[in-house]
């Protein structure tokens, strides 16, 4: 007797609902740069790797990385859904950055998709990327969602914020 078994996965990712998602993404990143915490050109450095990520379907999540001059370590990170199940799409904002301390350093953090195609870390590499983050620990909150029509990005709270 054989058995047969088969497993599809669909994914409702499109260019048009990744840039819906990313404009809201990127709001939140203009306040990291209105903060002082990064520039304006990496801001938009970080919305443009992002969005390629998602389009290759490389992406898993992402992290905004806050690290005060104690050391302490927090941030946002932001999961990406493509499974039809998220529906919530919040307004961008809600992040208060101004209590945090002078001296304050933000950083990106990405995990790529068990998937990703093999092109992406060549890709990433030759943009000035490197390969030795490491995931924030700590409690998460959810704190709001971007998306449009299943796909989007679901932004938590990791650790604790001053």
């Amino acid at each position: 007797m054989t058995a047969t078994a088969t497993a599809t996965t669909t994914t409702t990712m499109t260019e048009a609902r990744v840039r819906h998602v990313m404009q809201k993404t990127a709001a939140n990143f203009n306040a990291f740069v209105v903060a002082g915490l990064v520039t304006k050109e990496r801001a938009l450095g970080w919305t443009e790797d992002l969005s390629y990520l998602q389009l290759q379907e490389a992406l898993a999540w992402f992290e905004i990385q806050l690290t005060t001059p104690g050391r302490a370590r927090f941030g946002l990170r932001y999961t990406v859904s493509s499974d039809g199940s998220l529906h919530q799409d919040s307004s961008s904002g809600g992040i208060d950055l101004y209590g945090l301390p002078k001296g304050t350093t933000a950083a990106l953090c990405a995990q790529l998709a068990s998937n990703a195609p093999a092109h992406i870390r060549p890709h990433l590499a030759a943009r000035g990327w490197n390969f030795n983050g490491t995931q924030l620990e700590g409690e998460t909150a959810d704190q709001r969602a971007f998306s449009r029509d299943g796909y989007g990005l679901v932004r938590h709270a990791v650790g604790v914020w001053p």
